[in-house]
């Protein structure tokens, strides 16, 4: 999906290609639906939970189709790997969790991987500033996202949520029309449609990761994607990462890792202590 809004570039307005997206999504998802006899699934009531997880979601993908026009593949997916470090301020401020020493480890080592990532960019100019704090800002907002996504996952089902963060998306990216939307070439419709298709089933698989698997299961996974962002920005714009990313992105990945290894050794020492008791 970023790949086909990086081709569109600069010149295709981010709500276009969004609304573009959500279009096909909720076209899509109705169908999935009436498919398989399950348009009930499109009913729901927890809007409360619905509303923070596509509002958060909806904000982080305007940041991050910003962000993927104005620097390299590669960077984009490097600083958007600070979603976990961000869940764990989420928490300690919102939730009143404690933070002890191996999340603050966590958070320091990913701090500085994020500064020498972005070190760079800041000698760029306005453009590379501006897209490194957009990435950094699509991470955020993921983070508020998964936040509720993982609180809705047991709850509702992965249609139900892909088709109302979908429904969501489209039409705050329509409010972005009055500032005038050109008419897309052949080959740039075709890059939007396929934007929204990969989008829909993207969102799709994510969804159901989460709903089938822990997030320390699913996040090393995600981490593949800088194999595919560094090929892909290769092949399709001579991109070649520099030094700052090879040396920030793992100290990063570290961090979240550590995260999330934290959690997972949490869960299992009270789900020891539950058993015992």
């Amino acid at each position: 999906m970023t790949l086909c809004v990086k081709l569109l570039g600069p010149d295709t307005p981010s709500g276009q290609i969004i609304f573009a997206r959500g279009l096909i999504s909720v076209a899509v998802l109705a169908l999935i639906a009436w498919r398989t006899g399950q348009l009930h699934l499109l009913k729901t009531n927890n809007w409360r939970g619905h509303a923070l997880r596509s509002l958060s979601g909806t904000v982080s993908m305007f940041f991050l189709f910003t962000a993927v026009t104005m620097i390299p593949l590669a960077d984009v997916t490097a600083i958007t790997y600070t979603s976990p470090m961000f869940l764990t301020v989420l928490a300690m401020v919102f939730l009143g969790e404690r933070i002890h020493r191996y999340r603050w480890t966590a958070l320091a080592l990913g701090f500085v991987g994020v500064l020498i990532m972005i070190g760079p960019h800041l000698h760029f100019g306005a453009s590379g500033s501006l897209g490194s704090l957009a990435a950094l800002g699509a991470a955020f907002f993921a983070a508020i996202a998964m936040t509720s996504l993982r609180a809705m996952s047991g709850g509702e089902h992965a249609i139900t949520i892909t088709f109302y963060f979908s429904v969501t998306f489209m039409i705050l990216a329509a409010l972005t029309a009055v500032q005038g939307w050109p008419m897309p070439t052949p080959t740039q419709a075709l890059l939007i449609a396929l934007a929204g298709l990969f989008g829909v089933f993207g969102q799709l698989l994510m969804t159901y990761s989460y709903r089938y698997a822990e997030a320390s299961v699913i996040a090393p996974l995600e981490y593949t994607s800088m194999i595919m962002a560094v090929t892909l920005g290769y092949l399709f714009f001579h991109e070649v990462p520099q030094l700052s990313v090879w040396i920030g992105a793992p100290l990063v990945i570290a961090a979240g890792l550590i995260v999330l290894w934290r959690e997972h050794f949490l869960k299992k020492q009270i789900s020891s202590a539950s058993s015992e008791a």
